[in-house]
C-alpha cells in the first residue's frame, strides 16, 4: 500500500507535461535558428541572419505566451 502512495506522488501533472512540451518546443526553435544563422553566416547574408533571429524570437514568444496571443487574435477577429 505504501508503494501505491509513493507512485501516485511521483506521477507528472498536466501542468508539468505542458511546461515540458513548451520547453522542448522552445529548444527546437532555438536549434533551427542556430542552424539558419550558421548557414547564412557562411554565405555572409546579414539581412537573412537578422530575419532568422527576429522570426525565431517571434515564434518563441508565441509559444511561451499562447494565451495572450490567442486573446489578441480573438480581439482582432471580433473587431473585423
Amino acid at each position: 500500500m505504501l508503494n501505491a502512495f509513493v507512485l501516485m506522488n511521483s506521477l507528472p501533472t498536466l501542468q508539468g507535461i505542458q511546461n515540458w512540451g513548451l520547453t522542448i518546443a522552445g529548444q527546437f526553435v532555438t536549434l533551427v535558428v542556430i542552424f539558419l544563422v550558421a548557414k547564412y553566416l557562411v554565405r555572409l547574408k546579414v539581412g537573412s541572419i537578422i530575419g532568422a533571429c527576429v522570426l525565431g524570437g517571434a515564434v518563441t514568444f508565441v509559444i511561451q505566451n499562447w494565451s495572450t496571443v490567442s486573446s489578441w487574435v480573438d480581439a482582432l477577429i471580433s473587431r473585423l
